[in-house]
């Protein structure tokens, strides 16, 4: 490991990189708007840079050797180091932006993976919950078997400017940390990234991406909606459009079930015997003799999400029956956590949730489904309130919250100069994510729709995922799919993406394809059912 302490970082940190990159895509001449966006978002200064590095390869000595000069990031540190593993690659860690503020000391760390064997293209990853850690450069989320660096990407990463643990929120009380992990700190990461990766390679990116997964999601949606020119192709997974608004929706759910649970031994609502073991399967096997058939092939998958409507009703207790049926409080309650979250006077403040296979889902290590707010590891297991209404918790977590409108990725629908770059975006969700209602997902692509005047298939794809908890898992979810190289495809060859293939740990052998929405994937009626031949995408 090379450390490189208070390396002087030269200026135009987004101007000669970006313009650079932006002369080699496809051809395209860096507009008179793309170099103001670069100025905007840069450090100001001398546009030359001095660095050592290998003429578009990479070696142990030339990672070891590495070096810069710019003085525009005075306080920058990176260590280097070369990892063997997998596709040999430079591993530069670092620093740049440190201060003191509320709280502590801040910094804007990253890590910055740069392959021996360059394809030429670089990507952004995206950051988890509150961020607070800088995670492995991979690039890993939909990316199929091989992650980005693998395939030659250079790859950064970084904790959006503070360090604590992925959900501690106390960094918010600093302003430059909050707006760091508001919008700020992906144009500044990556303009210091792609000085880098020129730096080292002596060639600006041909191509550059993001790809991000909840927050990650939520950070790539933001990215194609504030710095409309800095990426070529966004991959958004899951996005944590509005947390203020779906965390809203998830306690008015949780209080709903805490008014029919009988009371614990502590005085608390005992959550967990709300339903009963029979009860839960009965609601799953109901959900699926309504909704697994819409596709042609009863699976134990729901691939017609739109056309799913599942009555509880059918579950009602008869007058004496005993074993799996549902009484009156409990139909209610089944409706209500797959219902629309709305205020007093009917305004919706969350849509509903997908009637999907994982809302009974109790994984290890991940989000329970919907249902399960009995679960220790829900976020709302400490949420006891019984008398709180939607209202209420309106007032208390959206209405007294500008910072996080900032925050916020979901009102943004004007892609012109995003789409007029040739720029293009993938979105995807699982439909059984127990945080993030798909249907938000989806409901933000068909208001980009009506604001592109029906034109948003031209630059835009949203697929839904039956059965993937958030961003992966799920007891019936095929989870693994690649849609990294789909997007290559449409933003290096023009190629718009059709079915993605699917495959996942749940069921061993099966294939699916994943439709692009609005359609979704039909069993052709013969051939092997657990082969994405056998199946069609289909209105």
């Amino acid at each position: 490991m090379t450390d490189h302490r208070d390396s002087p970082w030269d200026a135009g940190a987004g101007d000669a990189a970006r313009t650079g990159a932006r002369g080699r895509r496809g051809g395209r001449i860096a507009t008179a708007s793309a170099l103001a966006l670069c100025a905007m978002l840069a450090p100001q200064g001398a546009a030359a840079q001095d660095a050592t590095g290998p003429a578009g390869g990479g070696s142990a000595e030339a990672c070891a050797g590495f070096t810069a000069a710019m003085p525009d990031y005075p306080d920058l540190t990176f260590t280097t180091s070369h990892v063997d593993a997998g596709r040999a690659r430079c591993l530069i860690e670092g620093s740049f932006e440190r201060r003191s503020g509320v709280g502590g000391d801040y910094a804007l760390g990253f890590a910055l993976a740069l392959p021996d064997d360059w394809n030429g293209r670089f990507l952004y990853q995206g950051g988890g919950g509150l961020n607070g850690t800088v995670r492995p450069p991979e690039g890993a989320a939909a990316a199929g078997e091989t992650s980005a660096v693998d395939r030659g990407f250079a790859v950064v990463s970084s904790d959006s400017g503070h360090q604590g643990a992925v959900f501690d929120p106390s960094f918010q009380a600093d302003q430059i940390a909050a707006l760091n992990f508001a919008q700020e700190s992906v144009p500044k990461v990556t303009a210091l990234a792609l000085k880098l990766v020129e730096g080292y390679y002596d060639a600006a990116p041909d191509y550059t991406y993001f790809d991000g997964c909840s927050t990650g999601g939520r950070e790539a949606m933001q990215a194609a909606q504030r710095t409309p020119l800095l990426f070529d192709g966004v991959l958004a997974g899951a996005p944590a459009l509005r947390t203020d608004h779906s965390n809203t929706a998830l306690a008015a759910k949780a209080i709903a079930m805490n008014r029919l649970a009988p009371e614990a031994a502590d005085g608390s609502p005992d959550r967990a015997a709300v339903f009963d073991g029979a009860e839960r399967q009965a609601i799953l096997d109901g959900l699926l003799a309504a909704c697994d058939g819409l596709d042609g092939n009863r699976d134990g998958m729901i691939f017609a999400p739109d056309a799913c409507d599942f009555d509880p009703a059918v579950l009602a207790c008869e007058a004496g029956e005993e074993g799996a049926c549902l009484n009156v409080g409990q139909v209610g309650l089944v409706r209500t956590m797959f219902a629309p979250t709305e205020s007093s006077t009917g305004r919706q403040i969350y849509p509903g949730y997908p009637m999907d296979t994982g809302v009974m889902d109790m994984p290890e290590g991940a989000a329970p489904g919907l249902f399960r707010f009995d679960a220790e590891s829900n976020r709302q297991a400490g949420n006891t309130d019984t008398e709180s209404s939607v209202d209420d918790l309106v007032a208390q977590s959206i209405t007294p919250g500008p910072q996080q409108w900032l925050i916020n990725a979901d009102r943004w629908t004007n892609l012109s100069s995003f789409s007029g770059n040739g720029s293009k975006l993938m979105l995807y969700h699982g439909l059984s994510d127990p945080w993030f209602s798909a249907w938000d997902t989806r409901d933000y692509y068909l208001r980009l729709d009506a604001a592109a005047e029906g034109g948003a298939r031209d630059f835009a794809a949203l697929y839904l995922v039956p059965g993937m908890a958030h961003c992966r898992g799920g007891s019936a979810g095929l989870d693994r799919f690649d849609m990294l190289t789909p997007l290559m495809a449409w933003v290096e060859k023009g190629t718009p993406p059709e079915a993605v293939t699917a495959t996942g740990a749940a069921f061993e052998g099966r294939e699916r394809p994943l439709c692009r929405y609005p359609q979704h994937a039909v069993y052709d009626g013969s051939g092997d059912p657990q082969a994405v031949e056998s199946y069609s995408c289909a209105d």
